[in-house]
């Protein structure tokens, strides 16, 4: 059983203490309501994390990043033994990375560094800007009369290491108030950080704010208004602005449980009504910190501390991270006997794989055949710089042509880009399995460039594309494919093409076009086909 101190620690860094529901509703209207919540059940399957993200202590406020980087926050005791009976300096609480695998499992989770999550303080609830060079996050400390302050710190990210962190201007920390669980949302226009807070001026106990960020300035804070907040407490906010709705929990609006998910369209201090998200992301315990996947459809992450996976009922003091997927309508089953695909089906399945690579990437203006990045840390990079991409297409074009060139690359970040790296993922499941039963497996890699350089130049860079795959082989699944890379172990054949660059002239040298365009997105990649399979 999880331990009830815990219980008691977390909730009041979390700021989330229980409050008497007060609705205009009468008593009947409120029971029908939740009865009508309860029997109208989604179509949404709801899993556990597993135990390398899942602990017998709290984890919470789930993040997945397009590179499949999956970061969350936890707080734990030095200990397991003697839990109720520990000093409350024995909890801390850090900010963990994990990595979401081929076939949905999860590499062990370390925490981040400890300029990151420092000792002095709780390191709790995060969020990243779209780029993953920035990192809003809370700090909470016991002040005289021993209850928890919470503040937003930022850090800075140049490649892998993270600046000393800065505390948010006044402005955002009022003296005085807990403020904790940021969100930053960034558009064309400006950027706007919802967050959580119980400073002067609210509507009830934790209300959601948001400040609009220009030029690195945090404007004075706005509360979202009484449309979201209410006399109790409001909190986790996840903004989608491609769909233009705030997802947040509450013990106040009409739910099921001491704390529901809800969302509502709008934005800033405009929304329209309130609803609640249902069952199953709803039950009648605490359910908080929803969070949609980038580039990976509907499906998403939230917190509560249900029962699950044979848990008692009594077992729900603390906080699990469970993964949501919608299902597709079931459709009649075909009682036709049907063969199971074998690892030389499943490799044939996905292939060929398309790869594709921001200019001149890796390695810019080298004369080299080689490199040492590996090819998910050029994915990650090019995902990141996907808002770029989708404005510089669509620079100096009217209004018509810029919404179409804009719609056009956006479609192929998320069809092309992202789609051959979840493939690379499968196929190297699939390598795996079939060498690892003796198997010879032969592939060719092709590498290409758009027609910006000479030939040999673009000879070059297909090389060094082609050898980014080799290391993402060499650094995944902790060395496996390294000796049939090297030769040391027969199975593997891997054919290297570097063919260059595509043979076609652009209508425009702009770079809109040449660099930015979709076509020019198209000419930089490697293609991965083959696939030849033979038994030992």
């Amino acid at each position: 059983m999880k331990p009830h101190a815990y219980h008691i620690i977390l909730f009041l860094l979390m700021g989330l203490t229980a409050q008497g529901q007060v609705g205009k509703l009468s008593e009947r209207q409120r029971k029908e309501q939740r009865a009508f919540i309860l029997n109208d059940t989604l179509p949404v399957l709801v899993e556990a994390l597993p135990d390398e993200v899942n602990t017998h202590f709290s984890e919470y406020c789930g993040r997945l990043l397009p590179d499949s980087t999956f970061f969350f926050t936890s707080m734990r005791a030095n200990a397991e033994e003697d839990l109720d009976h520990l000093f409350e300096t024995s909890w801390y609480c850090n900010i963990y990375q994990s990595k979401l695998l081929p076939e949905g499992n999860y590499a062990p989770a370390e925490a981040l560094p400890v300029n990151i999550n420092s000792l002095k303080f709780f390191n709790s609830n995060f969020c990243f800007n779209e780029k993953q060079d920035l990192l809003i996050y809370s700090r909470c400390t016991r002040n005289n009369d021993g209850d928890l302050r919470c503040a937003l710190w930022q850090s800075s990210r140049e490649g892998h290491i993270w600046s000393k962190p800065k505390k948010l201007p006044a402005a955002i920390n009022a003296e005085g108030s807990t403020t904790l669980q940021p969100f930053l949302v960034e558009t064309d226009n400006m950027n706007v950080l919802y967050f959580v807070s119980d400073r002067k001026q609210g509507i009830g106990g934790l209300d959601i704010w948001y400040s609009v960020v220009q030029d690195g300035h945090y404007q004075t804070p706005v509360n979202a208004g009484p449309t979201i907040n209410t006399e109790g407490n409001e909190v986790t906010p996840f903004y989608d602005k491609h769909k233009g709705v705030l997802y947040f929990s509450s013990d106040e609006h009409l739910g099921i449980g001491d704390y529901d998910i809800f969302y509502c369209p709008g934005a800033l201090g405009r929304w329209e009504q309130v609803s609640n998200m249902g069952v199953p992301f709803n039950s009648e315990y605490n359910d908080f910190y929803f969070t949609i996947d980038p580039f990976f459809g509907e499906n998403g992450y939230f917190s509560s501390n249900r029962p699950h996976d044979g848990m008692e009922e009594s077992d729900t003091c603390c906080n699990d991270l469970f993964r949501f997927q919608w299902k597709l309508p079931e459709t009649p089953k075909d009682t036709t006997p049907v063969d199971t695909p074998d690892i030389h089906e499943k490799i044939a399945s996905v292939l060929p794989i398309v790869l594709y690579f921001q200019n001149d990437q890796p390695n810019p203006r080298s004369l080299s055949d080689t490199t040492s990045t590996n090819y998910p840390d050029l994915y990650a990079q090019y995902m990141s710089d996907n808002r770029l991409y989708v404005q510089e297409t669509g620079r100096g074009l009217s209004e018509a042509e810029r919404r179409e060139a804009e719609a056009k690359m956006s479609q192929f970040l998320k069809d092309s880009v992202a789609t051959g790296y979840e493939r690379l993922l499968k196929l190297t499941n699939y390598l795996h399995e079939a060498l690892a039963n003796g198997d010879t497996v032969e592939i060719t890699v092709s590498g290409y460039a758009s027609p910006l350089h000479n030939s040999d130049y673009n000879r070059h860079l297909s090389s060094r594309r082609i050898y980014s795959l080799l290391n993402y082989l060499r650094k995944t699944e902790n060395g496996f494919f390294i000796p049939y890379l090297d030769n040391k172990k027969p199975g593997l054949i891997i054919h290297l093409d570097p063919q260059g660059a595509v043979q076609r002239s652009f209508a425009t040298q702009e770079t809109r076009e040449t660099v930015y365009g979709v076509q020019a997105a198209k000419d930089r990649k490697i293609i991965i086909t083959g696939g030849k399979t033979t038994n030992p």
